[in-house]
């Protein structure tokens, strides 16, 4: 069962996940934040738009507001604070690019919620994308706990659901991954199986008239209305080619959320600290 209240706002990247949370909670509150996050690096993020006004065609434009936000101050302050320290203590974990992206998202929205008085905050975050830090379930327990300091509750509904439907959704680079035999099978992307098939974003989508079929994640019609980012090519060499060639995923996940309960201290601390500083890495 969803929270309910106000207002709530989602942390809203255009695509099925976050989609599917926006029209999933439409009757749990009177108003909705869809919050999109740019930054350098990002291309293409006013796709998101579209994404916005489907659902604002669908449930009625005075429910939803959709703010695009700068979050790249805040994201050079994420990665690089006590940097040095960090690299002796968590190493090459700090080439955790996405999730340290995804951090700064959600410590802006922490500001965004104070700022406009919202108490609840919701993603997208699927069980069936746990090798990102920010899908983790134990960093989004360390997320929940940091959003409740701030008297925030933060919630996933889509998490539970299945994960990508098809082979389509495997983009070139994934199907070299699952095509090398050095890659552990945990990380080797999802592949559609009709026998192991439950529920998907993708189907309930398509079900509420917000997708033209059940399978358009990952597809030329998905990626014209999220933003694009290639870093991930980064935190993807530091995981799948260093990491676990020679660790396990049990021991990837446990010095994951650790690297992040030790972020998340830092980013409670910059938000109860000098009001000048939090201003100027993050702004109004």
């Amino acid at each position: 069962m969803n929270p309910q209240g106000e207002s709530v706002a989602i942390l809203f990247s255009g695509g099925t996940d976050s989609t599917l949370t926006a029209a999933l909670l439409e009757e749990s509150f009177n108003k909705i934040h869809l919050i999109t996050y740019n930054r350098f690096g990002f291309h293409e993020t006013d796709n998101t738009a579209v994404q916005a006004q489907l659902l604002k065609d669908k449930f009625g434009s005075d429910k939803f507001i959709h703010e695009i936000l700068n979050v790249d101050k805040l994201f050079k302050h994420v990665s690089y604070e006590n940097y040095f320290s960090n690299i002796r203590k968590f190493g090459l974990f700090n080439l955790s690019t996405c999730g340290l992206c995804k951090l700064s998202m959600h410590v802006r929205t922490i500001k965004y919620c104070n700022d406009n008085n919202i108490k609840y905050v919701a993603d997208g975050a699927n069980q069936a994308m746990s090798m990102f830090p920010a899908q983790m379930k134990g960093v989004i327990d360390e997320l929940k706990r940091m959003y409740e300091h701030f008297g925030i509750t933060y919630f996933n509904p889509v998490f539970e659901m299945d994960g990508p439907e098809e082979k389509g959704f495997i983009e070139k680079s994934n199907l070299q991954i699952i095509s090398d035999p050095t890659v552990p099978e945990i990380e080797k992307p999802l592949v559609y199986d009709e026998a192991k098939k439950t529920f998907t974003p993708g189907e309930k989508l398509f079900s509420l008239g917000l997708a033209p079929n059940p399978n358009v994640k990952g597809s030329k019609y998905d990626r014209k209305r999220q933003p694009r980012c290639f870093q991930f090519i980064i935190f993807n060499i530091f995981a799948i080619k260093y990491f676990l060639q020679k660790h396990t995923y049990d021991e990837y996940r446990d010095m994951t959320v650790d690297f992040y309960k030790s972020k998340i201290s830092s980013m409670i601390q910059l938000l109860e600290g000098d009001d000048k500083k939090l201003k100027k890495i993050i702004g109004k």
